[in-house]
């Protein structure tokens, strides 16, 4: 699938060709920002109607740190399509159950795609990745984004042969996230932004939403219209209205009235799973549409300790759409 890039993208484009879907992915790497490698790696999974592209200004800031970033596309949205038993995409993608869009579903996609991401020998020609550990063909050539990043071969080069990543998930991702470790995502670091900590009339609230908003038939200018009443502006605009195009209606539906109905049960049962992983909760304010409550907020802390939750006092559900620069400051502070 071929799309257009709004102005300002970095991040070169690749697929994950994994057993019944075709995964999209961006990767910000030093190299293609004139920084030398550090080694480090950031990985991001995006929320409901999000995509990858709305993360180019954590990938890019990142990359200029050094870290190699990747963001996928998650099921349902993006370039990401369910494929037939040869691989094709499936011709109709809102015929699939509503059962694949389960947060542990979704995780053990995400945790194949993660383990299909190794570093290949320097100098293989056409970007084409080798086969995962799994088993699953990883291939994918390299296009090179709108600011200039040339396409190639992703090789050690890139920043992948260091230690696990970081797991960076948001809202809807980090439930995903969880589940990704549970699946054994190579991970060394959780962080969870924005987790929705949401009743389940909350979560049909959000499906009715979505609804209004991906009609059938949704073009990229109506996108923009509905982008730009959501206070977006510029590569944050074009990124939003992209996103909203590509976005599965039955995945928004599905993912939103799916919430889990005890997400604190939830969190507290993984916890007893993996209690040695860090894991840090950064989270907006519930007065400018942060969706972790006050109460919340102090179960974090006592279940994580005070110096792993981060508060973003007057920033929203989106910080990398609302206050970009604050959600740097506390992401470098955490990997620091």
């Amino acid at each position: 699938m071929t799309r257009a890039t709004p102005p300002g993208h970095s991040a070169r484009s690749f697929e994950l060709a994994l057993p019944g879907i075709l995964v999209g992915a961006l990767r910000w790497s030093p190299a293609d920002q004139g920084r030398a490698p550090s080694g480090r790696h950031l990985e991001i999974l995006h929320g409901v109607t999000g995509n990858a592209m709305s993360w180019e200004g954590v990938g890019r800031s990142f990359a200029v740190d050094g870290w190699t970033v990747d963001a996928l596309d998650l099921p349902g949205h993006g370039r990401t399509r369910w494929t037939d038993d040869s691989g094709r995409p499936l011709p109709d993608q809102e015929s699939v159950g509503r059962d694949r869009y389960g947060l542990r579903q979704v995780g053990e996609i995400v945790a194949r795609a993660l383990r299909a991401l190794p570093p290949i020998a320097p100098g293989a020609a056409g970007g084409r990745r080798g086969t995962g550990s799994d088993g699953a063909a990883a291939g994918g050539s390299l296009e090179s984004g709108g600011g200039g990043a040339s396409g190639g071969s992703f090789g050690a080069a890139d920043g992948g042969a260091g230690a696990a990543p970081v797991l960076l998930g948001h809202s809807w991702g980090t439930g995903v996230a969880i589940m990704a470790v549970d699946a054994g995502a190579p991970v060394s670091r959780l962080i969870l932004l924005e987790p929705p900590f949401m009743t389940p009339q909350q979560g049909s609230e959000m499906a009715d939403s979505f609804a209004a908003e991906l009609q059938p038939g949704l073009d990229l200018e109506a996108a923009r219209t509905i982008a730009r009443q959501a206070g977006d502006t510029g590569y944050a605009l074009e990124a939003r209205a992209h996103a909203l195009v590509e976005t599965s209606p039955l995945a928004a539906d599905a993912i939103s009235r799916g919430a889990p109905a005890d997400p604190v049960a939830l969190m507290v049962e993984w916890r007893t799973r993996h209690p040695d992983l860090p894991v840090d909760v950064i989270a907006g304010d519930p007065a400018a549409g942060g969706l972790i409550p006050a109460a919340m907020l102090r179960l974090l802390r006592l279940a994580l300790g005070s110096s792993h939750v981060h508060e973003l006092p007057g920033v929203g559900h989106s910080p990398n759409r609302d206050d970009l620069d604050r959600l740097l400051a506390v992401l470098r502070e955490i990997v620091a």
